[in-house]
């Protein structure tokens, strides 16, 4: 996948949010090496992006290791 920052010349939609990117507005074109004809937009700063997910351990103590001497 080769990804690029363009400005677009026609309105697309996000293919993450679904939301409307505007005419003339910067976005991320994502185009697929081996198959060229897809592509995918983004937003630059996509409103409904998911943030990444922070690990389980920070909020989970461990638990005591028990040794036999």
């Amino acid at each position: 996948m080769s990804e690029k920052i363009v400005t677009l010349h026609t309105p697309q939609f996000c293919d993450i949010c679904g939301h409307r990117i505007l005419a003339g507005e910067k976005c991320r074109l994502i185009r697929d090496d081996f198959m060229p004809i897809i592509m995918f937009f983004e937003h630059i700063h996509c409103p409904e992006a998911a943030p990444a997910e922070q690990p389980l351990y920070p909020s989970h103590p461990r638990s005591p290791i028990i040794c036999n001497p």
